[in-house]
């Protein structure tokens, strides 16, 4: 007779992951062996080792509704999630202690994501969790109250089921976006998706022979002149537009916008009255004039290219032009580059206190496969792992109803 498991969790990432580690620890743990993950790669967590350039960025200090975009009311029992799960004392307990930084990103102590993944390894198999990797989800069925997950390479039968198969971002690492499908069957809907969390392409008359020069930047997304979102962090200037973690932060506000553009205002810990003095005491040296008006403020040939969109070289107007350098935007590298998805299966169709499906009972549907995205700076990690935690618990709370 073929083995039913408990929960078989569909997608190793940082949902399934978690929700993993979650329904085989503390009250009402689930025995390891009933519990499977389905992984399509042929190894678990190979988009989480990339979180943070490789370091780890987990989770953020600041967590709050306002960094996150999708079904306000879903949003709101998320944060209520947020705040009795304690995500980091959950990881210290799990042996992961965090280091804060001063923008408020935590990254494990050792500032490796890779490390985080080889705790995660480790303690699914001290629990004897079944991992089949190189394992991919082609349909799934339901047939009284069991699961029949089809793969290509056997059917596997379940009880209940965790569907965490990411987005469509980033199909390097299994996420190319097929996956919503195998739960559209059970009347679930997908909104439109976008690339979010990648890099821009512009006009290039602006910023020709920039290519790989950075600077502290607030960068403000414009549709038709109006202002729609802005982040302070790096800008990096490419052979195709920028990039930068100012730039991921208001990518996502405008794949859907039109007329689009960036404002750049390099110096942002400074207004421009401030600017106006330096300048002003600058001219006094009879050093800095011409090409040379801001050597030393900024990079030099970043410099030059804000002088050349200044109406004269007075100190007023250079300093208006380093609060105001516009970039017309003209697309982005797409999905294959991006970060994150906004969009996905909608939320007005799962349960926000357990995260299970309100079509299918007992399939729960967590992290980025949903239709909520959030900025940069471990927020989507944080929604993907709260949200597989959540799922896990209900789960061992219905098992154990079950069993008493």
């Amino acid at each position: 007779m073929q083995k039913i498991y408990r929960v078989a969790i569909v997608g190793g990432g940082a949902a399934g992951l978690m929700s993993a580690v979650e329904l085989l620890s503390g009250a009402n743990a689930i025995k390891g062996e009933d519990v499977v993950i389905i992984e399509r790669n042929d190894r678990i967590g190979k988009k989480l080792i990339a979180t943070g350039n490789g370091q780890g960025n987990l989770t953020n200090a600041f967590v709050s509704k306002d960094n996150y975009y999708g079904n306000s009311v879903f949003l709101d029992k998320f944060i209520e999630h947020v705040n009795s799960v304690d995500l980091e004392k959950y990881l210290y307990n799990m042996g992961i202690p965090l280091y804060t930084a001063k923008d408020g990103k935590k990254y494990p102590l050792s500032r490796q994501a890779n490390s985080f993944l080889d705790v995660l390894r480790i303690y699914l198999g001290s629990k004897g969790c079944a991992i089949l990797t190189s394992t991919k989800a082609e349909k799934i069925l339901k047939r009284g109250e069991i699961f029949t997950v089809c793969t290509n390479v056997n059917d596997i039968l379940a009880k209940n089921l965790i569907v965490a198969t990411g987005g469509k971002s980033a199909k390097q690492f299994g996420t190319d976006g097929t996956a919503y499908s195998l739960v559209e069957k059970f009347g679930h809907s997908v909104t439109e998706l976008y690339p979010s969390l990648v890099q821009l392409k512009c006009e290039l008359n602006l910023i020709r022979g920039l290519k790989g020069l950075k600077e502290t930047a607030k960068v403000t997304a414009l549709s038709c002149g109006k202002e729609i979102k802005s982040a302070v962090g790096d800008v990096l200037f490419t052979e195709y537009g920028i990039s930068g973690n100012a730039v991921f932060q208001i990518s996502g506000h405008l794949t859907n916008a039109i007329n689009t553009a960036v404002r750049i205002e390099f110096l942002p810990d400074m207004d421009i009255e401030e600017i106006i003095k330096i300048l002003l005491d600058r001219e006094k040296c009879g050093l800095f004039d011409g090409e040379n008006q801001l050597l030393g403020m900024l990079n030099k040939r970043v410099g030059q290219a804000v002088l050349k969109t200044a109406k004269s070289k007075s100190a007023k107007d250079v300093a208006k032009a380093l609060k105001d350098f516009n970039l017309k935007i003209t697309g982005n590298l797409g999905f294959n580059y991006a970060q994150v998805t906004k969009g996905g299966i909608k939320t007005e169709d799962i349960n926000a206190e357990t995260m299970e499906s309100n079509l299918t009972k007992g399939m729960y549907i967590v992290g980025e496969m949903l239709d909520v995205d959030g900025d940069c700076g471990g927020y989507n990690l944080t929604f993907a792992f709260i949200s597989g935690i959540v799922a896990a618990k209900n789960i061992k709370e219905i098992s154990n109803y079950v069993k008493t």
